[in-house]
């Protein structure tokens, strides 16, 4: 191995090892390095690497956890990949259906072993669950076998038949006979095998270079052999539908808002490893797929193609990709990285620390207004109170009117130009501007300056200064600084507007894949 893929391959087992760990268990150098079987100072350097591109966190306490970065692609897998965003309605409605909790599971090749990739659990005092990412076995319960009835019998010479449970069949002759009846049947049944308390039938599929399982599991207690065998076709079902999705198309960028390029200039060897993982990563969580190789996967990677080549060499022989139709996409490692950390619901925890800051730089209330396309609407998520003695209080999930104050015309600036023409305008003070054509003049010079302001518009004792920030090329929300109007003459506006434009293109570079 040589010395750049033994680098890649030390910066992919201590993010795995990252994503293991919830965050209130961080890691210690110390306890990391005993775990990977590497020298503390090696963890040290890798770490300090992947803290330098937010991939990983310190703690206060000098321990590691997640970065942002990371949590970003996570959320980026979840939105692109057809077995992760697309499949959940399906697992849903199949819950629903069966009263029963729903496991999309993945096979991992590179361990042999599976893992739950999403959940669907219906309401209930008492149900099954498995936290997405957990490891599952392939010889004890529905969903496990599920996959093993399409491996083939290396595979389970290879597994540790492991007694989970008393009902656990660890004899390879009887496992090789259940796995046949299997296959004839288009299901697996298990009651036991792997929960005690569990009963549970499965159907395997392929889908996007992988292999999985759709199960739906009860109690066993309240969970007869024929409630099992009634569930299996809409277990088939569903594992049919599965298989049958695709990634989404890449969304077109709208008229304003592409935001500021945020890759750095490629060097001739494309950068330090992390960054180059980090780009190999940004890659794999879009939806379009991989060239395995030469200038055209260099060019991706923004590297040479002997160096790109490395790294999709890790890549394959990590999981962190596979091979799908002569390209390279996400592979069963990073799916159950996103699988772990889970969907952004809101990206306030992880920009949060950047809004501290910002309070204190300029002793001013800072609010993160987050924008939603599907609703066109725009929320106060966060809010940090300003440090001086007479600052501005905003509440927290207030909406933001987008025509009216700087929050919202920082964002309306870079949405397409009819979507002011579909809003109401709503009088919130006698500042708020109510002529369209005097609105579209304001976001007109809001995008040549790149910053917003709104005196008195929506609150009449307030005044704000707002910096759009973007995603995907896309506004997607902005950060304000709201301060008493009777000290807006005594402010220095420049240098506010810097401290904000500064924070906004952070956040930019945080959320742009």
């Amino acid at each position: 191995m040589s010395g750049k893929s033994a680098v890649n391959d030390r910066i992919v087992v201590t993010l795995d090892a990252l994503t293991r760990r919830p965050p209130e268990l961080p890691w210690g150098v110390r306890e990391l390095s005993e775990d990977l079987g590497l020298s503390r100072s090696t963890v040290h350097r890798t770490l300090h690497a992947l803290t330098e591109r937010d991939l990983a966190t310190q703690t206060v306490n000098a321990t590691y956890v997640c970065g942002p970065r990371l949590r970003v692609l996570a959320d980026r897998l979840h939105r692109s990949h057809p077995l992760l965003g697309q499949a959940r309605p399906l697992a849903e409605e199949l819950a629903r259906a069966c009263d029963a909790t729903i496991l999309l599971s993945l096979y991992d090749p590179v361990r042999t072993e599976g893992f739950v990739a999403l959940s669907a659990i219906p309401d209930g005092p008492v149900r099954y669950r498995l936290d997405p990412g957990a490891v599952i076995p392939l010889h004890a319960g529905a969903a496990g076998r599920a996959m093993l009835t399409e491996l083939g019998p290396d595979v389970l010479a290879r597994l540790d038949l492991v007694a989970h449970t008393p009902d656990t069949v660890t004899e390879p002759a009887e496992l090789e006979r259940l796995l046949h009846q299997a296959r004839e049947d288009g299901v697996t049944i298990s009651i036991g095998q792997h929960v005690a308390l569990a009963a549970g039938v499965a159907a395997p599929f392929h889908a996007a270079g992988l292999l999985g399982a759709i199960s739906a599991t009860r109690p066993r207690h309240e969970t007869r052999h024929a409630d099992l065998e009634r569930f299996a076709p809409l277990v088939r079902e569903t594992a049919l539908e599965v298989g049958s999705l695709v990634a989404p198309p890449p969304r077109p960028a709208p008229e304003h808002g592409r935001a500021t390029p945020t890759s750095p200039s490629p060097t001739e060897d494309g950068g330090s490893a992390t960054v180059r993982i980090e780009r190999l990563l940004s890659a794999l969580t879009a939806s379009q797929p991989l060239p395995l190789g030469g200038r055209a996967l260099a060019r991706v990677l923004q590297g040479n193609p002997a160096t790109a080549a490395r790294l999709l060499d890790t890549a394959l022989a990590t999981g962190l990709a596979t091979t799908h139709e002569e390209h390279a996409v996400a592979g069963p490692l990073l799916l159950r990285w996103a699988a772990a950390l889970g969907p952004l619901h809101s990206i306030t925890p992880i920009v949060f620390p950047a809004l501290r800051d910002l309070a204190q730089q300029t002793g001013e209330t800072i609010g993160l207004a987050e924008y939603d396309p599907a609703t066109r609407t725009a929320r106060m998520t966060a809010v940090v109170p300003g440090s001086k003695p007479i600052h501005y209080d905003l509440p927290t999930g207030s909406d933001v009117p987008l025509a009216a104050g700087a929050a919202g015309k920082a964002i309306l600036a870079f949405l397409p130009d009819d979507t002011l023409s579909d809003l109401p305008l709503v009088t919130y003070t006698d500042r708020t501007p109510l002529r369209r054509t005097t609105i579209r003049k304001d976001l007109a010079q809001v995008r040549d300056r790149g910053w917003a302001v709104g005196d008195g518009e929506r609150i009449p004792d307030g005044y704000g200064i707002a910096v759009p920030y973007f995603a995907r090329h896309t506004v997607a929300g902005s950060i304000t600084a709201t301060i008493p109007r009777h000290r807006a003459d005594e402010i220095d506006v420049d240098a506010v507007r810097t401290q904000l434009s500064a924070a906004a293109l952070s956040i930019t570079q945080l959320l742009s894949v």
